[in-house]
């Protein structure tokens, strides 16, 4: 059979044309002042090269004296070494450029700095010989849901990992039977079901005993989401266990209407997998590890071979490494950070509420049966950026973060997110714009703001090679965008997803809202969708007037076997408007255009080629993903 791939000729949605992106000029600029940082200086030296700081904060702290009135680049040049935070590093209106010169945080020359927000952990003894077992005692309060060993990420103790096994099913009223209570029967903000209701069934062969049962996290799919649920109870009734949660996720998952943990399926099963996690006993694996925070004792399965207390063995401490944003209505004004590897951040929101996702990394802080109105919260990120005008980060690498790895989160103006490796996310791989008007009002309501400077505009993500994201969180996306404004998200590499490729916009609605003049243009995206369904290698929601998606590669994106929803290449979900797609290749990626649209959009019928006769194709797929050549003038 020949090789058949998918090329989107032509599709308009509501007019063409698109916004510029007011790039600021690339004239190379004097230089007013450089500072050194070594993790083999001295904060009591004077930060010059042959006598160079300590750590970052005292650097920063040089910064502030001097860039009242710049006249030229302040440069800080950080040496190898791993610059390990006690507590988040705070960029504000203090470390704002002035006189449009640049602050600029950079790697030495051959320089390759690292800032951590890890712990390592030591003193590790046999616990138990047969199984290979160490322990090893953390100081107390020290949680973390993470855990890597000689830079690997180990896996936190599971009951499997290959999404292979189903619940019986769950019910929302459970033993007070199937009758709906009085007050769920119309639309109203009281229609609740109570928190003590619903349950959830498995088989009960495939449950057991656990010491710390009210730590042990229930993990349920349901087509584009992962519940976290900590257990409450176990009962076992004939072959299953009768499985009631938490009040506060319980909450959450059974007023959720939609996706229907209780029965509701778009094809034949409705029987969502699931997988047991955050127990010893479940310890049946090398690289498998456990904390009982009820005695502060660390657990891991180590293979044949490897000498613990030779091992460098880190957990995350901080949930923010880099908190870029403002104390007043102010912009932090040109602040690049350049060639830095930023490692291990945490997030233990889930341990201690447990987790309800809504979409795109999002998650439930309430949920009403009556009326199917979410709240939604965001999770935490490795760097955080608000209230900025032309912040960079550029030939950096984040990894290892516990939630999100980059959030380009409110207010941004001009960024640039370009050339940087994100890889080995729990979560999102980066974040853009606000998905939601405030965590009180319902996520389907189009976010619009008066005061557009709140707006994420005319950021562009470009060149950055972003993959294996969604490591612990399987709802993430790698690029994940909510209501911004004249996006770039061009020459990116997006790979091994759990969900989504490129996700941008939210609401579900065709009501106006901040979007406009996006473009999604020449990504290289495959691998996605490998766990989720409901996907889409690129995933697009509600009104966006004036926006492409062009020249886009997508491939290998496929339905998991368990998955109660399909997967398409390019899903154009409920009330996308404002698109032209063309010239987009897909191959071995569903091309499935289940959606509903706004008014006046149309689509054509897309075309089917043999790849090896279209010329065409090829240079598309050769334009697409990072570029060694890549030069971001061709987009202004």
């Amino acid at each position: 059979m020949k090789k058949v791939i998918c090329i989107i000729i032509s599709i308009g949605l509501m007019g063409v044309g698109f916004v510029g992106c007011n790039k600021k000029t690339e004239t190379p600029h004097s230089i007013m002042a450089e500072i050194y940082v070594s993790s083999l200086g001295d904060d009591n030296n004077n930060g010059t090269k042959d006598s160079p700081f300590l750590t970052i904060e005292k650097a920063q702290s040089e910064v502030r004296k001097i860039n009242q009135d710049m006249n030229g680049d302040i440069i800080v040049y950080l040496d190898d070494g791993t610059y390990v935070l006690d507590d988040t590093l705070v960029f504000d209106e203090r470390d704002s450029a002035t006189n449009d010169f640049d602050i600029i945080y950079t790697a030495a020359d051959g320089a390759k700095p690292v800032i951590s927000g890890g712990s390592e952990i030591g003193g590790f003894t046999l616990f138990d010989e047969e199984t290979n077992i160490y322990s090893a005692k953390v100081e107390d309060g020290f949680t973390f849901r993470q855990l890597y060993v000689n830079g690997e990420k180990a896996v936190r103790a599971r009951s499997n990992t290959d999404y292979s096994t189903r619940i019986l099913g769950a019910s929302r009223f459970g033993a007070y039977g199937n009758l709906i209570p009085e007050n769920l029967n119309y639309d109203g903000e009281d229609a609740l079901v109570p928190a003590d209701y619903g349950e959830i069934y498995i088989n009960a062969n495939e449950f057991g005993e656990f010491k710390n049962l009210e730590k042990v996290e229930l993990h349920v799919l349901t087509a584009w989401i992962e519940n976290i649920l900590r257990i409450k109870s176990a009962q076992t009734v004939d072959n299953q266990v009768v499985i009631r949660i938490q009040d506060n996720e319980n909450k959450l998952i059974f007023n959720r209407m939609h996706p229907n943990i209780d029965g509701y399926s778009y094809k034949s099963t409705h029987d969502f997998v699931y997988y047991l996690e955050n127990a010893y006993e479940l310890i049946d694996t090398d690289n498998e590890w456990y904390l009982d925070e009820s005695t502060n004792t660390l657990y891991f399965k180590a293979p044949s071979g490897l000498d613990m207390n030779s091992a460098a063995v880190i957990a995350p401490r901080l949930e923010t490494l880099v908190s870029v944003n403002t104390n007043d209505n102010s912009k932090i004004n040109n602040l690049t950070f350049d060639g830095i590897t930023f490692e291990y951040s945490t997030w233990n929101y889930p341990s201690e509420n447990g987790l309800v996702e809504l979409q795109a990394g999002m998650y439930a802080n309430y949920c009403i049966f009556g009326t199917n109105d979410c709240g939604a919260l965001r999770p935490a990120a490795g760097i955080y950026v608000a209230n900025t005008h032309n912040f960079t980060m550029k030939n950096c690498t984040v990894q290892n973060m516990g939630a999100a790895g980059i959030d380009l989160n409110y207010g941004t103006y001009n960024s640039l997110i370009q050339d940087n490796t994100v890889q080995n996310i729990s979560g999102n791989g980066i974040m853009i714009g606000k998905f939601v008007v405030d965590e009180n009002t319902d996520f389907h309501v189009a976010y619009n703001p008066e005061n557009e400077d709140e707006i994420c505009t005319n950021d562009k993500i470009v060149n950055n090679y972003v993959h294996h994201i969604g490591t612990d969180y399987e709802g993430s996306v790698a690029i994940g965008a909510g209501y911004p404004k004249n996006i770039l998200i061009a020459n990116n590499e997006v790979a091994y997803a759990p969900y989504t490729g490129i996700s941008v916009g939210f609401g579900w609605t065709s009501d106006d809202n901040a979007m406009s003049g996006n473009r999604i243009l020449n990504n290289h995206i495959h691998h996605t969708s490998q766990i989720l369904c409901d996907a889409g290698g690129i995933y697009t929601l509600s009104k966006q007037p004036n926006s492409e998606m062009i020249g886009n590669y997508i491939h290998d994106i496929t339905t998991p076997a368990w998955a109660d929803y399909d997967t398409c290449g390019i899903y154009m979900d409920e009330q996308t408007g404002g698109y032209t797609v063309k010239n987009n290749v897909l191959e071995n990626a569903p091309i499935i255009w289940r959606n509903q649209n706004g008014k006046n959009n149309y689509k054509e019928k897309s075309i089917y080629i043999d790849a090896n006769r279209i010329g065409k194709i090829q240079k598309i797929i050769d334009n697409a993903g990072v570029r060694d050549d890549f030069d971001i003038s061709q987009y202004e």
